[in-house]
């Protein structure tokens, strides 16, 4: 008993040691957006800022059109999510418990997908969407969200642990399969859509090369791209100003995380029983 209090208290020790590298960083740089001092200098770390200003910030609106940026990649971001993870729960619900030909063939077709990198997609999408006279709008964004095989993958896997029993029963009652995909599939499945919702907001919030492809008009960019941009025509010097426009991007994906953690811990519980 003693050796395993040791053991608990040692990882526990390392544990700390872990945060500390990983939220340090991360602190200093939001205390280096709100120095003044920070804008032509590095300040050495401090936990408050030398001279407290909201300058960067103000700078930074100034500079590249945040507000335009950040309605941009909301509307991006909540359409595509949208999307991917309501057609990511029909393609899985079909594989789980419906049947129809070669669905194991399918399935394994949609797994070879996934193999596939984006980098090696990327020349033929864009030549498609030029073709289509679809550069420089939100549709290339927004198109491949209807192919989310990763949630469709994720979501097979949980829905084959909702027992067959709930939807006969729903059948004998009457129901279709609409409507026990609304009803039951879809109020049985919450702390999973709340997963591949956080998974796919987190990966449009931070798109970059595809949007640095397909949109050139600044007024259509997102956030991601924005900051680069920013980076990109300041001096290595501006600290303050970049370290504002991080803070102020990373703020959104901040708030989701804190309100849904829990529920990406009820999908990894979920995850694992077996019917």
């Amino acid at each position: 008993m003693k050796m395993k209090k040791v053991r608990k208290g040692i990882t526990i020790f390392f544990l700390v040691i872990l945060l500390a590298v990983i939220l340090i960083p991360l602190y200093w740089a939001v205390v280096l957006s709100f120095d003044r001092a920070a804008t032509t200098t590095l300040p050495p770390f401090s936990l408050t800022p030398k001279e407290f200003s909201l300058f960067n910030y103000e700078y930074a609106f100034k500079t590249i059109p945040l507000v335009r940026l950040y309605i941009n990649t909301i509307i991006v971001t909540v359409t595509n999510t949208f999307i991917s993870v309501f057609t990511a729960m029909m393609c899985g619900y079909a594989f789980a418990k419906g049947k129809f030909a070669l669905k194991k063939v399918w399935f394994l077709f949609m797994l070879a997908v996934m193999m596939i990198p984006f980098e090696s997609r990327m020349v033929p999408l864009f030549i498609q969407y030029r073709n289509w006279g679809l550069l420089d709008t939100w549709a290339p964004l927004i198109f491949g969200s209807f192919a989310y095989v990763y949630g469709t993958f994720f979501a097979k896997q949980n829905i084959e642990t909702i027992p067959d029993s709930l939807r006969e029963s729903a059948f004998l009652d009457g129901a279709g399969e609409w409507t026990i995909f609304l009803r039951i599939i879809i109020p049985l499945s919450k702390p999973l859509i709340a997963t591949l919702s956080i998974l796919q907001v987190l990966s449009n919030w931070n798109n970059y090369l595809w949007p640095l492809v397909t949109i050139k008009s600044t007024e259509k960019q997102l956030i991601s791209v924005g900051v680069a941009m920013f980076n990109a025509q300041q001096d290595n010097i501006y600290y303050g100003p970049r370290m504002a426009v991080a803070v102020i991007s990373a703020i959104p994906l901040t708030i989701m995380f804190l309100i849904l953690q829990k529920n990406i811990v009820q999908s990894i519980a979920v995850s694992g029983i077996k019917q």
